[in-house]
C-alpha cells in the first residue's frame, strides 16, 4: 500500500513546488514578525482529500483577511470578511471563521467572543434550550479558537524568532498522533526535520528572490512510507518574506496509514493523503462585510495548487 503515499505525494510536491534557485547563506537567519499595520490580503484556501476507500474530494474558499488596527490593549485582531464558497464538498469549509487577537510579538491570544459575531446565527434557527444553545455555544468556540491558533501558527507562532543556517537540515525531537484504528490515535516519538532556503521567488505574480522557504517534515522515529504496519507523515511548506513573516504560500501534506482491523486479527491497512493549500495576495483594499457564500464555480484543478 506504500505506492499509494509514495505516488501521491510526487504528485502534491511537483504541483505545489516554489519556482527559482535558493541561495545559501554561511551566516544564520533570524525569522522576524514585523507585520505591516494594518495589513489586508486576498486568501485562496484549498483543500484536496484522497483515500484509497472513497472518490478524491476537494474544496476551495476565498476570503479577504485583516490584521489591526492596534486596540488601546496593543491587541490585533485577525478577522476575515468576504468569503466566498467556490467549492465544499469538505464540511468545514462552511463553518465561520472566527477572529483572532494577535499581540505585538505575533503570539496568538484567542479569540473574539462568539456572541458578537454572526457565527451563531444558524443556532438561532434551532429549536434548542437556552442551556443546550450555551453548551454548543462553548463547544464551538474551543473548535474554532484552536483551528484558527492551529492556522495562525503554521504561518507565523511557531517560527518568529527562529535561526536557521541556510540549506542546511536542522533534526529535532518531537511527538505526532499516529492512528491506530479506524478513530483511535496514539502519541508516539518522532522526528522533525527544518530546512530554511533563502532567495527564493515569493511568487508567480512576484518573482523577485527576496522570500524565503522553510520545509518542515515530521514522521515517527525510524519509520518511513516503505515501512511496514501503521504510519503517519506531515510536510510544512511555507514561503515568506523573513524579514516580516508575511506570508505567500503555505501547504501542509498529511499522509496516514491505519490498520482499520486495530483491535486484532489480521490487518486490515487504509491509507489517506490530505493537501491544504493557502496562497496569499497582498496590498489589497479592505473590503468590510459579513462572510458570504456563493453558489459554486469552476471545480478546483484535479492537481493541487
Amino acid at each position: 500500500m506504500a505506492s499509494f503515499l509514495r505516488s501521491w505525494l510526487i504528485v502534491a510536491v511537483l504541483s505545489a513546488g516554489a519556482s527559482g534557485c535558493a541561495t545559501r547563506g554561511k551566516d544564520l537567519v533570524t525569522l522576524h514578525y514585523a507585520w505591516p499595520e494594518p495589513a489586508t490580503m486576498q486568501v485562496d484556501h484549498t483543500v484536496d482529500v484522497r483515500t484509497d476507500w472513497s472518490d478524491r474530494t476537494t474544496a476551495e474558499r476565498r476570503f479577504t483577511m485583516t490584521l489591526g488596527p492596534v486596540d488601546d490593549a496593543g491587541q490585533r485582531r485577525l478577522s476575515f470578511h468576504d468569503v466566498e464558497i467556490l467549492e465544499s464538498k469538505v464540511p468545514i469549509f462552511v463553518e465561520p471563521l472566527a477572529t483572532g487577537i494577535i499581540d505585538a510579538q505575533g503570539d496568538f491570544q484567542g479569540i473574539d467572543p462568539l456572541e458578537d459575531t454572526p457565527a451563531l446565527a444558524f443556532l438561532d434557527a434551532l429549536p434548542l434550550s437556552a442551556r443546550k444553545k450555551a453548551q454548543m455555544t462553548r463547544g464551538m468556540a474551543v473548535g474554532l479558537e484552536q483551528a484558527i491558533r492551529n492556522t495562525w501558527n503554521q504561518w507565523v507562532g511557531s517560527w518568529h524568532g527562529s535561526r536557521y543556517k541556510p540549506g542546511k537540515q536542522e533534526v529535532l525531537s518531537s511527538t505526532m498522533q499516529v492512528g491506530t484504528g479506524r478513530k483511535e490515535r496514539k502519541e508516539v516519538p518522532s522526528e522533525e526535520r527544518q530546512r530554511l532556503d533563502v532567495g527564493v521567488p515569493c511568487s508567480d505574480a512576484e518573482p523577485e528572490p527576496r522570500c524565503a522557504r522553510l520545509q518542515v517534515v515530521r514522521e515517527p522515529v525510524g519509520q518511513s512510507d516503505r515501512t511496514p504496519g501503521t504510519y503517519a507523515r506531515v510536510e510544512l511548506e511555507l514561503v515568506m518574506d523573513p524579514t516580516t513573516l508575511l506570508p505567500y504560500s503555505s501547504r501542509v501534506i498529511r499522509m496516514d496509514r491505519v490498520d482499520w482491523n486495530g483491535q486484532g486479527g489480521e490487518p486490515d491497512f487504509h491509507e489517506s493523503v490530505h493537501v491544504e493549500q493557502y496562497t496569499f495576495v497582498h496590498g489589497l483594499m479592505p473590503t468590510a462585510g459579513p462572510m458570504a457564500a456563493v453558489s459554486p464555480r469552476q471545480p478546483m484543478p484535479t492537481s493541487p495548487k
